[in-house]
């Protein structure tokens, strides 16, 4: 589940048996409608920020787009490849996802693409990331390797050039979820390296520029 820029709506994703369905739940009155139905299992709901849409996940193969009334149900035109947990930019304007390509000899890489337009492109190549977080304005990433010393590092997207911040020994690299607060100057992962699910946190304001809250 994620919830939605404003803060006024979460947005989460049902199953039963094959059939999967989009949900909004008002955080004040709990009220919960379903925005569209599908076939095929849905993960990674996120709202778009400034404007009435959602994005959801098709499995590792594909993303789609989705007014938040239900309409303009679209699947998106990505780089060809396995696809990981998107997020969205700040301002709404692109889709920030990893690219997982079919040569497993190639390294997993970090694309931009812009539902207004079309375009795809390539942000940079990555230390085999399996999960990523963004600051506010997209300059820095964090992500979560999966290779043979699992870490978390920092991405610029200048120079694309990495620092390790961390081991974090989780049982799958995916589920560490890095992310930035709001101001950029810390970063929160998961891990169960010592057994069970926990939350970790580090100090970044000497590495990563500070950006409004």
């Amino acid at each position: 589940m994620s919830v939605g820029p404003d803060g006024t709506h979460a947005t989460l994703v049902e199953r039963r048996g094959d059939t999967s369905r989009l949900r909004m739940v008002t955080l004040v009155q709990g009220a919960a409608r379903t925005v569209i139905e599908s076939p095929f299992p849905m993960s990674a709901p996120i709202a778009r920020p400034m404007r009435a849409q959602m994005l959801y996940r098709q499995g590792g193969e594909a993303l789609w787009m989705v007014n938040a009334d239900g309409t303009l149900n679209r699947k998106l035109k990505l780089a060809p490849g396995g696809i990981g947990t998107p997020n969205w930019s700040g301002d709404g304007k692109t889709i920030l996802y990893l690219n997982f390509p079919e040569d497993r000899t190639k390294l997993n890489n970090l694309r931009e693409f812009t539902p207004d337009t079309g375009a795809d492109k390539l942000i940079g190549k990555t230390s085999q990331f399996a999960a990523f977080g963004a600051n506010r304005d997209a300059s820095v990433f964090v992500g979560a390797s999966r290779n043979a010393s699992p870490a978390v590092l920092l991405l610029l997207r200048t120079g694309h050039s990495e620092r390790t911040m961390a081991e974090h020994k989780a049982s799958n690299a995916e589920a560490v979820a890095p992310l930035f607060s709001p101001d950029s100057q810390r970063i929160y992962f998961q891990s169960d390296r010592h057994g069970k699910p926990a939350i970790y946190s580090m100090h970044v304001e000497k590495l990563v520029e500070k950006t409004d809250a």
